[in-house]
C-alpha cells in the first residue's frame, strides 16, 4: 500500500513520542560507520515497445552517522549509498534480453530516531525509524542491441524502518547488526528517444543487512 510523505511522517512521529523519553547523566554523543549488504527489489519501466521488467543483483553500500543518546532515546543524522548491478532485463514478460546491463544507486540523507531497550547485559535490541531524501541513479540500463534504453536520475523522498541490536565492547565502542527497510517514493525518469523518451515512475524499495560500530564520548 503506498503511503503519502505526511502519512509516513506522522507514524514515525507517533512511534517515536509513544515511547518513554528517559534522561540520563550518561547522555553521550556519537559517530558510527557501517556496511550495508542490500536487496534491491524488482522493478519495471515502460519503453515504446512495452514494458521492461528488470532484476536487480544483491548490493552493497556503506553509511556514517552522528548521533546523541537521551536516555533510552537516540537522535541521529545518517548519510548512506548504496549499489545494485542489473542481473537482466526482459520484455513484456519474455525471457532476459542478451547483454542486460545497468546500475541503480542511492545516496540519503535521513533523520532517524530509535528507542534501546534495556537487557541489563552487553547486549541492548533497539527500534527505530527514519525520514529524509535520496537521490536514486538508473545508470547505464541497456541490452546488446540497445545499450542506452535509460540514464536518468531523481530525487525523492524516503524513509526507513529498523531493528537490530548492540554489543559493549567497552564504555566507548559497540559494534551492532541491524536489518532495515529502506524505500524511496517512486523515482520519475525518462527513457531515451532511441526508446521513445518515456516518463516513467520507477520503484525503489530495499531490504537491508548492516553491521557496524558506534564510538562515543
Amino acid at each position: 500500500m503506498k503511503r503519502s510523505k505526511s502519512q509516513v511522517a506522522g507514524l514515525v512521529t507517533v512511534m517515536m513520542l509513544g515511547l518513554p523519553a528517559v534522561s540520563s547523566a550518561e547522555d553521550r554523543t556519537y559517530v558510527g560507520f557501517h556496511g550495508i549488504w542490500t536487496d534491491l527489489k524488482d522493478a519495471d519501466f515502460q519503453v515504446a515497445p512495452g514494458t521492461i521488467d528488470t532484476e536487480y543483483d544483491s548490493g552493497a553500500g556503506f553509511g556514517i552517522t552522528l548521533g546523541r543518546t537521551y536516555g533510552a532515546i537516540r537522535g541521529e543524522l545518517e548519510y548512506t549509498a548504496r549499489m545494485n548491478d542489473v542481473k537482466s532485463h526482459s520484455l513484456n514478460g519474455s525471457s532476459t534480453l542478451p547483454g542486460s546491463s545497468g546500475e541503480a544507486n542511492s545516496s540519503a540523507f535521513m533523520v532517524n530516531g530509535y528507542y534501546d531497550i534495556s537487557t541489563n547485559s552487553a547486549f541492548t535490541p533497539y527500534i527505530g525509524a527514519g525520514i529524509g531524501m535520496a537521490k536514486v541513479k538508473f545508470e547505464n540500463f541497456g541490452v546488446t542491441p540497445i545499450p542506452d534504453v535509460l540514464d536518468d536520475s531523481g530525487t525523492q523522498f524516503a524513509y526507513q524502518f529498523m531493528l537490530g541490536s548492540d554489543v559493549k565492547l567497552s564504555d566507548t565502542w559497540n559494534l551492532f547488526a541491524e536489518y532495515r527497510y529502506f524505500r524511496t517514493e517512486d523515482v520519475d525518469a525518462t527513457t531515451s528517444n532511441v526508446t521513445g523518451a518515456v516518463d516513467n515512475s520507477i520503484a525503489y524499495r530495499t531490504n537491508n543487512v548492516l553491521l557496524g560500530a558506534r564510538v562515543f564520548f
